[in-house]
């Protein structure tokens, strides 16, 4: 497992540069403003470029890397799951192509399925789930390609998902510490679960 270093990052014109340092298995938030929080989130998954700074991986500078060689796992804003797919293909969606964890996935997907309790769900679409089904199903996508850090945007609250901090505990693979987490939030409520908050102005 991986730390995420973000160096004096600055994810938009004229915003403070963040320096944070995220070991494996701890769980950190950035609380901003929704619109800056998402792309915060999409800047270190790398969907968007940064304006200056760098982000690291232990010791990969991923800053100029495409998303699939970062090894960060996604939850984006409200799921993003593919209303044309089950549950089940949903999860498998983020890991078919991907050589490194083949070989173990498929034990490890069932794993995630079964702690975060989605057995119910696989042959269901999005449309039919729950908002808290929702964001499980996306943690479980994220978390089915064992990434090294995980983002998760997340500017509210879900409604009746529980605490995100026993949701993350659940993703973590055995014998490991688990993966640095990052959550981005405009809730109080939701950075306060957090092992570390950071506020971050607009």
């Amino acid at each position: 497992m991986a730390t995420l270093r973000l160096c004096a990052l600055v994810a938009l014109p004229d915003t403070a540069a963040i320096t944070l340092e995220v070991p494996a298995g701890v769980t950190a938030a950035l609380r901003a403003p929704a619109p800056l929080g998402t792309t915060l989130a999409r800047v270190v998954v790398g969907l968007a470029p940064s304006v200056d700074g760098k982000i690291l991986v232990s010791d990969r500078d991923v800053t100029s890397l495409p998303p699939s060689r970062r090894r960060i796992g996604y939850v984006p804003a409200g799921g993003a799951l593919l209303p044309h797919l089950t549950v089940r293909r949903n999860i498998a969606y983020g890991w078919r192509r991907r050589e490194r964890v083949r070989d173990v996935v498929d034990h490890w997907t069932a794993t995630v399925v079964d702690r975060l309790e989605l057995a119910p769900t696989l042959d269901l679409r999005p449309h039919l789930l729950s908002e808290a089904q929702r964001f499980r199903v996306a943690l479980a996508r994220a978390a089915a390609c064992l990434p090294e850090v995980l983002v998760v945007d997340l500017p509210s609250a879900v409604t009746g998902g529980g605490r995100l901090a026993d949701l993350i505990d659940r993703l973590n693979p055995p014998d490991t510490p688990g993966a640095a987490v990052l959550v981005c939030t405009a809730d109080a409520a939701v950075a306060a679960d957090a092992s570390t908050a950071v506020e971050v102005a607009a």
